[in-house]
């Protein structure tokens, strides 16, 4: 292996085309270091970085029957193939970028039937009659608490009312509430199935 070390690159593509595989790790040893920086600069992720230099110097020996260095050094033709091998790299990983965003699971469709969609209507007119049955004060509440999300903290101090008062309007609510909407629950639920 020593006597690769002396040769130049034009003599080591000449042996590579006689299909010598010692010349294929001089190369490696060679500029794999140069190489991994380049790929790694255009990348920066070290394992994408080290299978574009694999895929380089593996491409270079598919081709090594045909391959010559008419007036390009074999560094600059390495460096030039990283970059484009680089661009290969992120061009992939737009298109699976765009290919993920623009993806819509099958059950993200709106598929709703004109069925489903009343049923679904009537439920939360059900469920909206129910909030609407309970006391005024504790209506307003549990409105702040469940559609807008406030804490009890915050709806105490909108409301001016201590969060003692706020608790026990969120308890009466979901009591009053609790069996209700577990039956529309369960029936929607059954009606799916």
């Amino acid at each position: 292996m020593e006597q690769y070390k002396a040769y130049g690159d034009q003599a080591l593509v000449q042996l590579m085309q006689s299909g010598d595989e010692r010349v294929l790790t001089e190369i490696y040893e060679r500029y794999w270091d140069k190489m991994l920086v380049v790929a790694f600069n255009r990348l920066g992720n070290q394992e994408e970085a080290e299978e574009c230099v694999q895929d380089v110097l593996c491409k270079l020996w598919k081709l090594r029957q045909d391959f010559s260095l008419s007036k390009v050094e074999l560094s600059n033709y390495l460096a030039r193939a990283i970059r484009n091998q680089a661009f290969n790299v992120l061009d992939r990983r737009h298109r699976e970028r765009i290919r993920y965003e623009t993806f819509v699971p099958v059950e993200d469709i709106n598929t709703l039937s004109p069925e489903r969609q009343f049923i679904i209507r009537e439920l939360q007119q059900q469920i909206d009659q129910s909030i609407n049955a309970l006391p005024k004060q504790c209506q307003i509440v549990f409105k702040l608490s469940r559609q807008e999300g406030l804490s009890n903290k915050e709806i105490a101090e909108t409301l001016n009312l201590s969060e003692n008062t706020v608790k026990s309007h969120l308890k009466k609510a979901n009591k009053d509430l609790g069996g209700k909407l577990k039956m529309l629950a369960i029936l929607l639920f059954i009606y799916n199935f």
